[in-house]
């Protein structure tokens, strides 16, 4: 009994000290860690005083010509916007933005939707086939 109840308290006090040797490395790490590695250097850099600089730009000797602006009327550009078919301009904004993930997934579902009812068609169509090729032979089609 008392060599059962020595193993017991042996399994417990390893236990025990395996989560305290654990416990205390992850606080020393973190402590080492959360240090600041340089505080005096930056306390020094903060009480040295910073001296004024003035940065002297060489004048120009010519001029700059100004550049001229192009005017266009914003009524007549809405205008030839709105003589566009409504899907003409739909496609010009979408090229003009890239598109948004909810596109793209939408994009992607039209596409799997449509090879899946390609898919359905050609079987119909491999399937009524073979009835067809079948009944020409006499035979009992397929179910």
């Amino acid at each position: 009994m008392s060599a059962k109840l020595r193993f017991f308290l042996a399994g417990a006090a390893t236990a025990i000290a395996i989560i305290a040797v654990g416990f205390g490395g992850g606080a020393l790490f973190v402590s080492s860690a959360s240090k600041q590695v340089r505080p005096a250097r930056i306390e020094h850099q903060a009480t040295a005083p910073t001296p004024a600089v003035r940065v002297a730009l060489p004048a120009t000797s010519e001029p700059v010509a100004p550049t001229p602006v192009l005017a266009v009327d914003l009524s007549q550009e809405k205008a030839q916007q709105t003589q566009l078919p409504p899907q003409a301009q739909s496609e010009a904004q979408t090229e003009e933005r890239p598109k948004t993930r909810r596109e793209l997934r939408e994009e992607r579902r039209k596409l799997r939707v449509e090879r899946r009812a390609e898919g359905r068609e050609r079987r119909h169509h491999r399937k009524a086939s073979q009835q067809q090729e079948a009944s020409r032979n006499g035979e009992i089609p397929p179910q």
